[in-house]
């Protein structure tokens, strides 16, 4: 006996669109990178400000890690722009259903901006009055950098995994190639975070600049004394 499918045709697969669930995977967008953005900040947080905070005391600490988060606040503006692009997309491919069905076309909303508030105020100019650098601390806090980077794609590929729009996209893969392309496109906004270990200006460069300044500075008085004592 012949399995009748939905319409009464036998193994068929139905293909299609639903513009009203389309239009819901915006707000579920929206919500992916607000939350990716809350991950970030508290990763660099945690993972960068908090150890720093206990290794390296000066007011140039203090200077450079505010101008750092304002480096991270600019990223919001790139990471609403990825997730936004991604919004745009599915809104064009909503359309184009509609176009050539006739049916409703859907509207998706441009996203919220991403808002990259990242915390500094543990940072403090001194400790008990002392300027100083653990050298050996601050170096392997610099060296782990790029696992952090590392982390924050970790983060994004997983939060873009909650996509789910089967009942939005129907049918020949199309929610599946949907969400590999928002893992994607999450898994790539880490490369936004380049900052924190590529070239001489990046968070790493300077925190081991900041370890050698202090270092020669150290050396050059301790070798001026040793000359005037001779």
């Amino acid at each position: 006996m012949t399995k009748m499918g939905l319409f009464g045709f036998g193994g068929s697969e139905m293909t299609g669109y639903n513009c009203e669930q389309v239009n819901a995977l915006r707000d579920v967008i929206n919500n992916t990178a607000q939350e990716a953005g809350r991950n970030i900040v508290e990763r660099l947080h945690s993972d960068i400000i908090v150890p720093m905070s206990t290794v390296w005391y000066a007011p140039e600490a203090v200077t450079f890690f505010e101008g750092f988060a304002d480096i991270v606040k600019d990223s919001g503006t790139n990471i609403t722009q990825a997730f936004d692009l991604f919004r745009a997309a599915i809104q064009a491919a909503g359309q184009n259903w509609a176009e050539n069905t006739g049916g409703q076309a859907p509207v998706l909303a441009t996203l919220e901006e991403v808002i990259l508030t990242l915390n500094v105020s543990d940072i403090q100019p001194e400790n008990a009055g002392s300027v100083l650098i653990d050298e050996k601390q601050a170096t392997n806090i610099a060296n782990k950098l790029g696992q952090v980077e590392e982390n924050i794609k970790s983060e994004l590929q997983a939060l873009a995994n909650n996509l789910d729009a089967e009942s939005a996209f129907i049918g020949h893969g199309q929610a599946d190639a949907l969400q590999k392309c928002f893992v994607n496109i999450s898994g790539e906004i880490h490369k936004i975070f380049k900052y924190l270990t590529e070239g001489e200006k990046s968070l790493q460069g300077q925190i081991n600049a900041a370890v050698t300044k202090y270092q020669e500075v150290s050396s050059g008085i301790s070798n001026s004394f040793n000359n005037n004592s001779n």
